[in-house]
Parts: structure tokens; sequence; C-alpha cells
């Protein structure tokens, strides 16, 4: 993962024209004024320049002072400069990780229109590709809206592995199928570089906005639905049980807009892939509540042949009826031990969650990965936007060592079950 050059460049040019001595005192901060000016406006790291250009402001207003204060306003400028050098490189530019399959990846969005009181649906298919290098490339996100907040933005400038305009790959066998679940309050490209994975190892992976549950769903027509969910307060038996109920209320959902996108792939929604999609025996995996919803589906339709869950609750009996792969983040070591007095309701919640995985573990076809050194945003495209894993709140692992894993584990286990 590199920086953008243009915020390498400007910092450069920036540090060169500070040091290097002149007949006139304001031109070189002039001029590495103006590199960083040009690198904020064109570049990605926008506000990760704040110390450079504070740092030589204070040189150019310092210039004409005593050579004391000029010194001084000189140490401001090479300290910002240098902070913004190293911020510049704590928070690159992400780069989508090279693809682990034979096919390139190709990818679109199409959209569902409202059926009654059913809200549109954006939908986005992943599939593999026959190689184009001259294709363009999509962004890692469809909305800018959707990046982080600073100091984790620059993802919202990022491009994606995935091509448009690619033809599918030929093969006589219709492609598996696996549709992908968002968190509780995310969204559809959460989650791109496994999905982009998958389907470079010969899957077609879905993905859908769910309205009003997703944190954003952008519309071909500017529309904006936000989403409505907020974190759970699960600090109280109340709290616990609204959550749940609440819960259950939106996995409803889910399994109502996953049956609409099934008909329509069904009936050529994705020409280029009309009657190529083996429907009838699919997979689903999700982050969070994503993989709480793929655990539900997988209990109650039997279309999903397969399912992977993703550090989420397993919540409510119903056990998956088919193979089923977990992953978790490193154990917190009070979940390891008996239940003490004094823990809560949501640690309460954590532990039947966790009996009930015990529970669907005594199946046939069940496998678990715990993730020792990650946290629970782990399993997101999240692991990407900083060098310092802890500092991202993802655990201590390399993003590149927890991709390798989770992937490589997906696509064997939808490789056995599915194809």
């Amino acid at each position: 993962m590199d920086s953008s050059w243009i915020e390498w460049t400007a910092c450069a040019v920036a540090w060169v024209a500070v040091l290097v001595p002149g007949g006139n005192k304001r031109r070189g901060p002039l001029l590495g004024l103006v590199a960083l000016g040009g690198a904020w406006i064109f570049g990605t790291a926008t506000w990760l320049l704040f110390p450079a250009v504070s740092g030589i402001l204070a040189l150019l207003l310092l210039a004409g002072s005593t050579r004391v204060w000029r010194w001084g306003g000189m140490v401001l400028a090479l300290g910002g400069l240098s902070l913004s050098v190293f911020l510049c490189w704590l928070f690159p530019l992400p780069e989508s990780p090279v693809l682990s399959g034979p096919f390139a990846t190709g990818s679109l969005v199409f959209e569902l229109v409202a059926e009654g009181a059913a809200p549109p649906l954006v939908v986005q298919v992943w599939y593999p590709a026959r190689k184009n290098e001259q294709a363009p490339r999509l962004k890692w996100l469809p909305d800018p809206a959707l990046a982080p907040h600073l100091p984790f933005h620059r993802i919202g400038w990022a491009l994606a592995r995935s091509q448009t305009e690619l033809p599918p790959v030929d093969d006589p066998a219709k492609f598996p199928v696996i549709f992908y679940e968002h968190s509780w309050t995310g969204h559809r490209a959460e989650n791109v570089a496994q999905m982009e994975d998958l389907a470079s190892r010969g899957f077609v992976v879905v993905a859908v906005d769910h309205p009003g549950q997703a944190t954003r769903v952008l519309y071909r027509n500017g529309e904006v639905i936000v989403g409505k969910l907020t974190p759970p307060d699960l600090t109280n038996d109340s709290g616990v049980a609204n959550f749940e109920a609440l819960a259950d209320k939106c996995l409803q959902e889910r399994t109502e807009h996953l049956e609409r996108v099934r008909r329509a792939l069904a009936s050529g929604a994705v020409p280029t892939l009309k009657g190529r999609l083996n429907l009838d025996r699919m997979g689903v995996f999700g982050f969070s509540f994503g993989g709480t919803s793929a655990l539900r589906l997988c209990a109650l339709d039997p279309a999903f042949h397969a399912g992977a869950n993703e550090d989420g609750l397993f919540l409510g009996d119903g056990m998956p009826r088919g193979p089923f792969l977990f992953f978790d983040e490193e154990m917190p070591t009070w979940l390891l031990k008996d239940a003490q007095p004094g823990e809560g309701a949501g640690e309460a919640q954590t532990r039947a969650s966790e009996t009930r995985i015990q529970k669907a573990m005594t199946g046939k076809n069940r496998q678990r990965v715990i993730m020792d050194g990650t946290g629970h945003e782990a399993f997101s495209d999240r692991i990407f936007t900083c060098r310092i894993p802890r500092l991202a709140r993802v655990g201590m692992r390399p993003a590149a060592e927890v991709h390798r894993i989770v992937t490589r584990r997906l696509g064997d286990f939808f490789k056995r079950y599915l194809s």
C-alpha cells in the first residue's frame, strides 16, 4: 500500500524549497506552499497535509524577522513537513490486494424497482471475467459519502481490482452464486476485497444494500435513503430484548430482499449471466450482523446450501442445515471462563451466542477459525486504511496476513461445498 505520488512529490518539493537558501527569503516558502496546495486539491491526503501547510505558513510569516525567529520558523516548517509525511505513510491510499484466483473480476450494478411497500434495491454483482488490462477499474467505494472519517478517509479515492465492461469467462457449467450480507449499519461495499477474491476463483458474488439498514443507499437518480439503525444498547436486559426484536424484523426484511434479487437474477436482470447462474444451491456469508443473517438464511432457506459467519452474533435457535464456516476474532479471556457475578446483559448475550456456535459445531461439515490477534473489524476492508492495525481498531495482525487467511478459507470452503 503506497501513498499517492502527488503527496510525496509535493512534500519533497516543499522540503527542498525550505532548505535551499536563496536571495528572497519568502520565495522558497511560497513555492512549498504552492506545491502543498496543489497536492491538497488534486491528491487524496487533504487534511493529512495540514501540519506541513501550517509549518510553512509560520516560516513565511517569520521570514522577514530576526535570524532567531527565522530559525524557529524553519524548525516549524520542517517539523510540519515531517509530520505530514509520516501521516501520509501511516494512513495510505489503500491498494486492493492482488487476486488469488486465475480470473479477472468484472463488476456491475443494477437496481430493482419498488414492489408495493417493499423499497427499490441496489444490487452489485462480481463475476469471473476475461482479462482486459484496458478496461476501467471501479472505485473501491461506489459512493464517496461511505468513506470513513479522517484519517481513514483515503479509501474513498482508492480503486478496486474490479473492472467494468468485462465479459464473463466461458464455462459450460453454471457459476456457483454466493450472496454477501452487510453489517448492522454497513453497506454492500464494506468487504470488496473478499468479494473480488471469490469472484477471481470462479464464483459470482452478489451484494445488496438493505434500505433502512444500510448506512446509506444511493440510487441512480440521486435519491438517497439514510439508514435508521443505531448502535444497540446492550448494557441491560431491556436493551438486549429490544435489539433482538429489531434484529428479527431486520432479518425478515433481508430474507425478502434476497428472494427478490434471486428472482430477478433468474429472470435475466444481468443479461450476460442469464441462464449461467446456479440459483438452487447457493452460498451466503456476511460480516458482523451480516454473519447473523447468513446463519438465519442457512437455517430457513434450503436454497442456501452453505454459509459463513464473520464474527457475527448467533441469534435464535435455528441451526444451519448444511455446511457452515465460523470466523471469530480473538476470544476475550472472560468468555473462556465460567460466568462471573456482575456480568451484564451484553456479556450474557455473547455467552448465549457462543453456546449456539458450539452446538452448531457438532453438526456435519462445520468449520471454525478463531483468529488470534484480530479485532472485530479485521474481517472488513477497514484493515487496509492504516499501517498500524491497532490504531485502526482491527487487532494486531497485518492486513495482508488477515486477508490471505480469510479469503483462502472462504474460497476453499465454498469451492468444496458449492462447486
